[in-house]
């Protein structure tokens, strides 16, 4: 039994093939089912960095090829535009990616925030979708912990980034002041929010924000002293706007070509930039050929996110010594698995045997007041413990192989 992981990120992929591969919380609930039937216990975790499958296998090269081909069809793509930028993990080594993405250094934006919360998230909606053995659910639980402890005992936990900050000021240094700039808000989720917040931290002059559900839009737009956009009227509302953000879960493109033309055409003298930071992207990127339009998108943090990585780089080295402390409890952990169901027969052979004997024993004995019988079955019960006390603390201890496991049921008979 192996941990696999299958997985691309920002660092192999660039979000025009990220986004190919993206799963939604709704696809993520179709998804692990039709997965489960083709490798054990996976948890998909699908962010605007990475898409990432974990599962538990027997055979790792042939699940990897097997998780590959199911990327390949659920998302309708072909296989060889996805294979060469995919990575293969197993056991110690998927289990220390996923400690490191925990805990924020795997990330675009170094120790950003908001990677605890997708992971809990992934873990929850695999749960509700399948339900999940301790295996798997002990390896993120396990995560997350790691996780919670480099933000609590390093400095990356100090003044935590997010990638809605980083947008922000990404869009400071390309524009300046935002002071007197108007902005659409396109997306009210859990991104949004967090934009629109660092968007009032830097001062806007005016934020309208827009969701599909808009009592969302309505209740942050109250919070933040912003104006509230119908969905439905947000590109008419283009043209008001200096800046525009995308930050939703839609799976196409919100903001067309035409849209921005037309924008274009209205007032030509204007110039607005767009800023798209959703995975798959919510603005089409043909947009970026129109004249007096700026268009970025998720990628174009990079250049904020080297100077964050250098100058918080020195908290790395302590965020690793946690992440291996919490590796080898759970690899302990892990080990000891292979031996649970030799452990369990061989205490249910006993107890076969000890019952079958005192039932033999005191077929042969009369008059035993209530005390004595429970004395005597309290007795051999003793024995038995003491009996495979040794030998259950050795297997715990041990990671026997096959040979041996093989060995110790045949002198056991179990």
């Amino acid at each position: 039994m192996q941990i696999l992981l299958v997985g691309l990120n920002h660092h192999t992929a660039p979000v025009a093939v990220r986004e190919k591969v993206a799963f939604t919380e709704k696809q993520v609930k179709k998804a692990i089912p039709l997965l489960d039937s083709k490798v054990d216990q996976p948890v998909i975790l699908s962010t605007c960095n990475r898409t990432e499958i974990y599962s538990v296998v027997e055979n790792p090269e042939n699940a990897a090829e097997i998780v590959t081909a199911f990327l390949s069809s659920f998302h309708k793509i072909e296989i060889s535009s996805i294979q060469r930028l995919l990575y293969i993990k197993t056991d110690q080594e998927a289990v220390t990616h996923l400690f490191q993405v925990a805990s924020g250094l795997d990330s675009m934006v170094f120790g950003e925030s908001e990677i605890l919360g997708q992971i809990r998230g992934a873990l929850t909606t695999a749960s509700e979708a399948k339900a999940l053995p301790q295996t798997i659910s002990r390896l993120f639980h396990r995560a997350i912990r790691t996780g919670r402890r480099v933000r609590n005992e390093t400095h990356i936990g100090r003044n935590p980034l997010s990638v809605s900050y980083v947008a922000v000021e990404l869009a400071t240094k390309i524009l300046g002041d935002l002071n007197n700039l108007c902005v659409l808000l396109i997306g009210a989720g859990e991104a949004g929010t967090l934009l629109a917040k660092a968007l009032m931290s830097a001062n806007v002059e005016e934020i309208m924000i827009s969701n599909r559900t808009p009592e969302k839009s309505t209740e942050l737009a109250e919070e933040l002293g912003g104006k509230t956009v119908l969905f439905e009227d947000a590109l008419t509302n283009l043209a008001n706007a200096d800046v525009i953000i995308t930050a939703t879960e839609a799976s196409e493109h919100i903001i067309t070509k035409d849209a921005v033309a037309k924008l274009s055409t209205s007032n030509p003298q204007k110039s607005v930039s767009l800023f798209d930071l959703s995975v798959p992207r919510n603005i089409d990127p043909d947009v970026a050929s129109l004249n007096g339009v700026n268009l970025y998108n998720i990628d174009d943090l990079v250049t904020i996110t080297r100077d964050n990585l250098t100058e918080r780089h020195g908290a790395s080295s302590d965020a690793n010594k946690i992440i291996d402390e919490e590796i080898i409890e759970f690899t302990r952990w892990w080990e000891t698995l292979d031996t649970v169901p030799i452990i369990k027969s061989l205490r249910e052979e006993s107890e076969r045997i000890r019952s079958e004997e005192i039932s033999r024993a005191l077929s042969k004995l009369s008059n035993l007041t209530e005390e004595e019988l429970d004395t005597i079955q309290a007795m051999s019960r003793s024995i038995v413990r003491r009996l495979l006390h040794n030998p259950t603390m050795s297997l715990k201890k041990q990671k026997p192989t096959d040979l041996h496991i093989d060995f110790l049921k045949n002198l056991f008979g179990i």
